[in-house]
């Protein structure tokens, strides 16, 4: 015999929903600050031509021996698109929350 869940459920408000969705944006934001923190981007002479390349063909066309340097700097560019879509996205959901 199938026994009841008798944990009660916690229902959110709208508004607490998306405070939600803002602290989430914000702890992204904060995430993606520190990881470029730790990260080069300035793009090596050598390497600038595959900066436009999607990722894999730029592996492809990268020598061996450059691969590991060519991987953070797709790793910078990458969390920096990540970091300006959060940023946009979080500044729309706060924008929101305040006029709830």
């Amino acid at each position: 015999m199938p026994t009841e869940n008798t944990t009660p459920q916690v229902q959110l408000t709208p508004k607490q929903v998306r405070q939600m969705e803002v602290d989430s944006y914000n702890a992204n934001i904060a995430t993606y600050t520190a990881l470029l923190a730790t990260l080069d981007g300035e793009w090596d002479a050598d390497l600038i031509h595959l900066k436009d390349l999607e990722p894999q063909e730029g592996a492809r066309q990268c020598p061996m021996t450059r691969l590991a340097r060519l991987a953070v700097l797709q790793q910078h560019d990458q969390v920096t698109k990540l970091l300006k879509t959060e940023i946009v996205e979080g500044a729309k959901a706060k924008a929101i929350l305040d006029i709830m």
